[in-house]
């Protein structure tokens, strides 16, 4: 149900915010206007605008600030309204339930679609190998997990390229390319969101040749780690599947064990790479004197 409703939420405030902002300038500012535009503009301008504009990979939890925005918006359309003595009129309801629409909107994306009310995996556990599950690279070659054992390896479980979060996360990895070869850590970026779509990721982030693409079809690779998110997908993705997983990321040591796993239960909180990415450092024997460190890029 909330994979169905995510859009029609964001394209619903999408056009209060422009019809408000519309008003705005036709009452000369009514502020009762300019209310309905801060109820309403916070979902899709987050979402839609800040999270690429500055390439967002995290947030806290509960979004205070643009909590914020969204309850001076509320509040000054309660203000207008109730601060006129006459009689409501029947368009006057018009920016009310545009205020309305904004406050459960965006209370319904932080405390409902943004957490996955996942169980803890008991496939991914510290010290044991995974389970062998098996994935296909973009050529339609077959990989198996027990080739991970060659080397350290991240395995970065993302949803699709239609989340803007799980974007800023894989380019986020990225950027510590060199350091992470350097280290020699292979890195596995892990969807089922098909193979044309992952070859237009692959040519967007032209990644070196220790990072590659995995598609995992039919999510067996997730089901297996019990990391599957069955209908998570929004309604309206055109040549997405419906199904999708839980972003997770999993660190490998040279054998295939577990060194680190990060099972968010909240799809907009994922571990920044300064809390993980020292631990293939401290799995390494000893490291060359002048090699530079994870952390010292962090």
């Amino acid at each position: 149900m909330k994979a169905k409703l995510i859009l029609p939420m964001i394209l619903l405030n999408m056009l209060g915010g422009v019809g408000s902002g519309i008003m705005i300038y036709i009452s000369g500012g009514d502020p009762v206007w300019v209310g309905a535009l801060l109820a309403t503009l916070p979902l899709p301008f987050f979402l839609m605008v800040l999270t690429n504009v500055f390439s967002i990979s995290r947030t806290s939890e509960r979004l205070p600030v643009i909590q914020a925005v969204n309850f001076i918006g509320v509040a000054l359309v309660a203000y207008s309204t109730y601060s006129n003595q006459a009689p409501i009129s029947l368009p006057q309801y018009i920016p009310i339930a545009a205020a309305a629409l904004g406050f459960v909107s965006l209370h319904w994306y932080i405390w409902s679609f943004s957490v996955y009310n996942r169980k803890k995996s008991k496939a991914i556990s510290k010290g044991q190998k995974l389970p062998e599950i098996h994935f296909n690279r973009l050529d339609k070659s077959g990989v198996s997990s027990s080739s991970f054992d060659e080397s350290k390896t991240l395995l970065v479980f993302f949803r699709a390229n239609w989340c803007p979060f799980c974007m800023n996360q894989l380019k986020e990895v990225k950027k510590y390319a060199e350091t992470l070869k350097q280290h020699d850590v292979k890195v596995k970026f892990i969807s089922n969101q098909g193979y044309d779509n992952s070859r237009k990721l692959a040519d967007k982030l032209d990644l070196p040749g220790h990072f590659e693409i995995l598609q995992d079809d039919n999510l067996m690779g997730a089901k297996a780690l019990g990391i599957e998110d069955i209908g998570g997908s929004p309604a309206g993705m055109p040549g997405y599947p419906k199904d999708t997983v839980m972003a997770t990321v999993i660190a490998l040591d040279k054998g295939g064990k577990v060194l680190f796993g990060d099972e968010t239960d909240n799809y907009r909180r994922r571990p920044n790479p300064t809390t993980f990415l020292h631990i293939f450092e401290d799995s390494s024997p000893q490291l060359e004197k002048g090699k530079p460190t994870l952390k010292s890029i962090a």
